[in-house]
């Protein structure tokens, strides 16, 4: 019998049951694949097989340390697609993998990982699906092997309605999702030796390469009566509303961020309105916000004024992730500014809160580089940037631009002037792939206009925006294969050389420069002497 080795992970959903079936749905592949290595037995004697069109992300995963292992034994059998085969379609695959597994006398009692994408599971319906799932379910009881079967895309929320409605084929199902830099488990339904399980969820932390499940962060809140005393209360910081703005009666005001800090505690459902301004320490706000949340509970409602306008898209995911309810504006009127407060009172936080605030920051540590890379270095740095970007809840985007005819792609190259962290760009066959973190879709033109010093018409032909993450990782996997051991032009050193656009303060402090030139040389003037002037006397 195999089993999820997950610490702290309940036994019964744990269990994986022979001649079963199990579906794992995940927004991206990393998520359903790392789920199902966990299910690796090193110390068992059960074979493993899997089977999918990219084979390479079970054996490049952070998670595969077991799976490398068993495959020292001699215990794993890898099947990937090739192009024409993910041609064939699903039907004739799923025949052909049946056949080819029915050849190998260790498959009984082995683990199966049948992975397969949204895309190709598109045009599917009920009637398609059951009749695949029930040829394999009854080829499983045949040699009372364990199946789990991955799907991952953009498209498997809505993939997710139409397997639950298979719930008599599928022996269980698990939906995976990031929330809050958290793993989150879902369980719809989990069949194990004793009964069945349902309707449970888990959140997880990394540790070591290994999921373990985390426990509750957030302090429970116990009311009677279905109402709290402070649930109408509302405390704001004065700089939130403009001065002399009439307040209702159950409105009270502080003077700043830390005196709000300091009577959260003794509120339980209370709202407070945390003013940010130039001169605010988002930093410390966030610890702030933080702490209140996992220390008051889930029914307090922390809001956060945006004064000055200078919160900036990944400063706003941060916040969410760390338990702020919700984000107003400047160009928030105090009457918006009241019925907005209105529409989150008598709701209940939600969502999963990450174990720490360093937990959280880890995650923007990728996103430190900026510039130029060699191509293969910044696919790599570009699937790190995306993993970051799940984990926060932040937008990013891969632009290609394809060169016009008889471009030297050196000259568009010197022109970009990369200022923010995170933005990277490399270049490869006359095409320009840019990396913008934590930027929207319909911010990309705005964008490339502020970093580009020309107009982007004058040396590319196209432009293609990829905005989902899933695909962003598809193509950088699908360009690191295609590119592996071909030659491929690195113009780090030329890029180098080009730092005459950079800004020197104060040259002549450059011991590097010889100041004795004429245009280097300082003058230094006395201090003016002032002069007393005085009306003349008639």
């Amino acid at each position: 019998m195999h089993k999820l080795n997950i610490t702290g992970l309940d036994a019964a959903a744990s269990e994986i049951k022979l001649a079963a079936s199990y579906a794992i749905l995940a927004p991206f592949d990393n998520l359903a694949i790392e789920f199902a290595l966990q299910s690796v037995d090193v110390s068992g004697k059960n074979d493993v097989f899997i089977v999918s069109s990219q084979i390479e992300s079970f054996y490049e995963s952070p998670f595969s340390d077991a799976l490398f292992d068993v495959y020292d034994q001699g215990r794993v059998h890898s099947f990937s697609f090739t192009k024409e085969m993910t041609d064939w379609g699903v039907k004739r695959i799923s025949r052909g993998v049946i056949k080819e597994l029915g050849a190998y006398k260790s498959i009984e009692n082995a683990l199966v990982f049948l992975h397969f994408n949204t895309k190709q599971l598109h045009d599917f319906d009920d009637a398609q699906l059951t009749q695949i799932i029930t040829k394999y379910n009854v080829f499983l009881n045949t040699v009372n092997t364990s199946l789990l079967f991955l799907i991952s895309g953009p498209e498997v929320v809505n993939l997710r309605f139409l397997v639950r409605r298979l719930n008599k084929l599928f022996s269980g199902i698990v939906f995976i999702d990031n929330d809050a830099a958290v793993r989150v488990l879902e369980y719809d339904y989990w069949s194990h030796s004793t009964g069945v399980i349902a309707d449970k969820q888990y959140q997880l932390t990394l540790q070591n390469n290994q999921y373990v499940v985390q426990e509750n962060k957030i302090a429970e809140n116990t009311f009677n009566n279905n109402h709290f005393n402070d649930e109408s209360d509302v405390w704001l910081v004065q700089s939130s509303v403009p001065e002399g703005t009439k307040l209702p009666a159950h409105y009270r005001t502080v003077k700043e961020n830390n005196d709000l800090f300091n009577r959260g505690p003794r509120l339980k459902a209370a709202t407070l309105v945390f003013s940010v301004t130039r001169y605010t320490d988002l930093a410390l706000l966030a610890k702030q916000c933080f702490e209140l949340r996992k220390n008051c509970g889930r029914w307090l409602k922390l809001v956060i004024q945006n004064v000055d306008g200078i919160i900036r898209h990944q400063d706003e995911c941060l916040f969410l992730t760390l338990g702020v309810n919700l984000i107003l504006y400047s160009f928030s009127e105090p009457s918006r500014l009241l019925s907005q407060i209105q529409s989150i009172q008598g709701f209940k936080f939600s969502r999963p809160l990450p174990p720490s605030v360093d937990d959280v920051l880890q995650y923007t540590e990728n996103t430190f580089s900026k510039g130029y890379l060699p191509f293969i270095d910044f696919t790599n740095q570009v699937e790190k940037h995306s993993d970051s970007a799940v984990n926060l809840g932040v937008s990013g985007v891969l632009v290609i631009l394809e060169l016009l005819p008889r471009i030297d792609p050196i000259h568009p190259l010197h022109l970009f002037h990369i200022k923010r962290e995170g933005d990277v760009f490399s270049v490869v066959d006359n095409k320009v792939y840019l990396y913008l973190h934590a930027c929207r879709e319909n911010d990309v033109t705005n964008a490339i206009n502020h970093l580009f010093k020309l107009q982007t018409s004058d040396f590319f032909s196209r432009q293609n925006i990829i905005s989902d993450h899933f695909y962003i990782q598809q193509e950088c996997k699908q360009l690191r294969r295609f590119y592996k051991d071909k030659q491929i032009d690195d113009f780090t050193k030329q890029l180098k050389e080009n730092e005459d656009y950079k800004f020197v303060p104060d040259v002549t402090k450059n011991l590097n420069i010889d100041i004795s030139t004429p245009e280097l040389l300082t003058e230094t003037r006395p201090d003016a002497i002032p002069f007393v002037m005085k009306m003349k006397e008639q």
